[in-house]
């Protein structure tokens, strides 16, 4: 298990989670947290082995997208 990713993910929801932050800081935080995700751990998974990693990283690219439109 890859806990370093799991560690990120754990990092990016306890961020959201502060109040203290707008939504336009949110938003930005979540972008560069999302765009650090994917350039650690691109091409890192095969989903033969290490399936719920690779959604994972898919997943963050996949919102990353979206939110930078």
């Amino acid at each position: 298990m890859n806990n370093i990713i799991w560690n990120q993910l754990l990092s990016v929801s306890d961020e959201l989670n502060d109040s203290t932050q707008s939504k336009e800081e949110k938003i930005k935080l979540l972008i560069a947290q999302l765009e650090s995700i994917e350039i650690t751990h691109e091409r890192s998974f095969d989903p033969a082995e290490n399936f719920e990693e690779y959604v994972a990283v898919a997943l963050c690219q996949s919102i990353k997208k979206v939110l930078e439109k």
